[in-house]
């Protein structure tokens, strides 16, 4: 890689473009008057922290960094030549939050016409945003974490400051900030620069090659393996590209993982000891709680089982002139994988006691419904007419669970194969490097303690490994073709590029199987959620839904008992006969695809998906979704103080399973409520998003407007979430229609 020098700087030659070779780090506080009316509310900078090339400069307006950022430009030759477009790097942790009131500024800086904008991926919503020379990045995208957080994780010297700053405090640009308040700011950009450079150094990256997301360090390490592989990409990628439809019918058929709590103990806190009724007088004792959760469950699906990456074949279409089963569809499997669309007409549980129904209400397409009757978002029975686009793993589940009346409208298969080497290494390297440095983190704490940093490095190097694992997955299931956007000098976001009708998917997805960088097949990703929901579900029947309490994704809260425990334990086994291995650094073997038990509980307590709390030797834990595990209340002597919802749920109760039961529709969190955000103008909700000069309360501000965060009052749980009913006088053989 060529370089050059100016004024003590480094410039590179790399990509089409010389880049400066020191970041630029930008952060920003800002303040509002506080308005209830979100048509007064006025917000504005209150200062802005810049750090660049080993100098901190403490900027009040907006105007002062552009000019600061003029200063550059000329100093540092800026300008494109001729020859070469120029590129000035600029970190902002949280981007799209301080973009919102410096974009309107950014854009008096001269842009060259480059007509590139950066990846701006909706309202708001920036991976990166480019004027002329200055590419201004999210360093929260790229380290997946708060900078709170990705601080503590790297161990760098000058840790994000948390408690010094109030938000609550009105501070306008004329007023001088106190030491406390310097002091948060300026931690800010130095806590961005040390975690940077840690997470270059530790990946062999300079800032012409660093990513710009988290993600995208897997990426690569795939893309790498890949491309050793001199049959990999026609064989799993460009022979079995997807056409526009197919591509069509997975996008919609994609989901995440199975969330729901049994609707038969909802609202009830189950404690050990106790007996309860499941449904119609049948009885089930609970002598303890059990909870269990798969070893690497995404990473597990993907060394373990087969993939449809064959070429795509259309098997059936209405109009061929015969008709096509779900059972002649579901007989192709395990040579084969199917997508296929179904128009049903009925659907309705086989039997009532089935406590984890998985068809979802969100997935049925062009739906005119007589009646239904869902829980939680999941149907028990519905009667019309509606489409869905089923794999055929999700169509074995709803045909084990409901009576169905139908007709297939189109099915595609194809054949079935395991992943390729190239991609199975990968997922290993950092499998047994998370097991490996678990190992170690868990030797050298008993040896030297936690605080010693041969155990903080291997610490550090063992969250490297859970990142990249995690991601592994994630790199398959992202969206090959995603809308872009352009925003105007207003604020204002425009559609760029967008794919909704098969023309534009067919022109996008013919560029992404040309693009040299594309290397993985989209349904990978939609067949491994599809398959860890499968698995989930056979655990969900061999433990039984009188005894399933909540599953979640990868793990299941269930009443224990030696029956309970040797059905799951026959299952690992069978899961063990075939599961893929590594050897470990001690030379033990590692097994992917095990379910594997967690502490047991002594009470749980569920409302509905994602609201849910337990109780273990530890005491009360909760997990509700849009409610902080914490508040921060106080500081006292340095001490920061903070109200966790356990505590807030709690009210004083010191018996954890009493206060478990204070979860219920109606409670309200007032301390862990959460927060809402509004993005609004120069002079208030619906203005323009203009630089303006304002006066409030005898003070100038420059403000263009921008995103207000703004504390919830309140945060009120609900019984059920989507605010459908659930009637729990269902029964088999009920006339549902006359519930309705």
């Amino acid at each position: 890689m060529k370089t050059f020098t100016r004024y003590g700087i480094e410039f590179a030659f790399a990509k089409g473009a010389i880049y400066c070779m020191e970041a630029v780090f930008l952060d920003i506080e800002t303040s509002n008057n506080h308005a209830e009316d979100p048509k007064d509310l006025r917000t504005w900078i209150s200062s802005i922290q810049v750090l660049f090339n080993g100098k901190y400069y403490l900027f009040r307006y907006p105007e002062e960094l552009i000019k600061w950022f003029e200063g550059l430009y000329k100093k540092l030759k800026l300008y494109p030549s001729k020859k070469f477009k120029k590129k000035l790097i600029i970190y902002i942790h949280n981007a799209s939050y301080d973009l919102s009131y410096l974009i309107p500024y950014i854009n008096m800086l001269p842009d060259f016409d480059y007509s590139n904008q950066g990846i701006i991926e909706g309202p708001n919503k920036f991976l990166s945003y480019v004027r002329g020379s200055l590419e201004f990045r999210c360093s929260y995208i790229l380290s997946g974490m708060s900078l709170e957080k990705w601080s503590k994780e790297m161990n760098i010297e000058h840790k994000k400051q948390v408690g010094l700053y109030d938000y609550d405090k009105v501070i306008y640009p004329d007023q001088e900030l106190t030491d406390k308040e310097q002091i948060y700011d300026k931690y800010d950009v130095l806590a961005m620069q040390e975690c940077l450079a840690k997470q270059m150094e530790y990946h062999g990256d300079n800032l012409t090659t660093i990513p710009f997301s988290a993600t995208s360090y897997i990426r690569r390490t795939l893309r790498r393996s890949c491309n050793n592989d001199k049959y990999y990409r026609n064989e799993y990628f460009y022979d079995n590209r997807l056409n526009a439809e197919l591509y069509d019918y997975m996008l919609k058929s994609y989901a995440g993982g199975m969330t729901h709590n049994n609707r038969f103990y909802r609202d009830t806190v189950i404690e050990a000891g106790k007996e309860y009724e499941f449904i119609n007088n049948e009885f089930i004792f609970v002598n303890i709680i059990g909870h269990r959760d798969f070893k690497s469950h995404y990473p597990s699906q993907m060394t373990c089982y087969d993939f449809p990456l064959g070429q795509p074949q259309l098997i059936y279409k209405s109009d061929m002139g015969f008709y096509m089963t779900i059972g002649e569809i579901l007989s192709w499997y395990p040579t084969f994988s199917s997508m296929s669309v179904i128009r049903f007409y009925n659907a309705e549980l086989k039997d009532y006691r089935i406590s984890m129904p998985f068809m979802q209400f969100s997935k049925c397409y062009e739906a005119r419904f007589n009646s239904k009757m869902l829980d939680n978002g999941r149907v028990l029975y519905a009667s019309g007419e509606w489409i869905m686009f089923l794999d055929n793993l999700t169509l074995k589940i709803l045909s084990e669970q409901y009576d169905l009346e139908y007709e297939v409208l189109e099915s595609w298969r194809m054949l079935n194969k395991p992943l390729p080497d190239c991609i199975i290494k990968v997922i290993d390297k950092y499998f047994k490097g998370k097991s490996d440095k678990k190992n170690l983190v868990h030797n050298l704490t008993e040896e030297f303690g936690k605080l010693d940093p041969k155990t903080i490095e291997a610490e550090f190097e063992l969250m490297q490994d859970k990142k990249g694992l995690n991601s592994i997955y994630g790199c398959t299931a992202t969206n090959p073709l995603r809308d872009q956007f352009e925003v105007t000098d207003k604020v204002e976001f425009l559609l760029k590029q967008s794919y909704n009708d098969l023309d534009s998917i067919h022109e996008g997805l013919t560029k992404y199987y040309k693009g040299r960088n594309n290397f993985l097949a989209y349904q990978v990703g939609v067949w491994v959620t599809a398959a860890a929901r499968y698995e989930l579900y056979e655990y969900i029947k061999a433990i039984g839904y009188n005894k399933c309490l909540y599953c979640d994704t990868d793990s299941i809260f269930y009443i224990k008992d030696e029956e309970t425990e040797a059905a799951i334990e026959a299952l690992n086994a069978e899961k063990k006969r075939k599961a893929h291995k590594i050897i470990l650094d001690n030379g033990k073997e590692e097994y992917y695809d095990e379910f594997t038990p967690e502490p047991d509980c002594l009470a749980f307590k569920g409302l509905h998906s994602k609201c849910y709390g337990v109780v273990t030797e530890k005491g009360l834990e909760l997990t509700i979704a849009g409610v902080p595990a914490r508040t921060l209340v106080d500081i006292k002597d340095g001490e920061l103080i903070y109200v966790t919802r356990e505590e807030e749920l709690a009210q004083g109760e010191k018996d954890p399973v009493k206060a478990l039961d204070h979860l219920s529709n109606g409670f309200e969190f007032k301390i862990n409520a959460g927060v809402s955000a509004l993005y609004i103008g120069a002079e208030g909700f619906e203005s323009p998003r203009i630089p303006q000069v304002i006066e409030i309360d005898g003070h100038v501000i420059h403000t263009a407007g921008g995103c207000v965060i703004r504390k919830l009052d309140k945060k009120v749980i609900r019984d059920v979430d989507f605010n459908i009913k659930f009637n729990e006088n269902y029964q088999e053989g009920f006339d549902i229609d006359s519930m309705l």
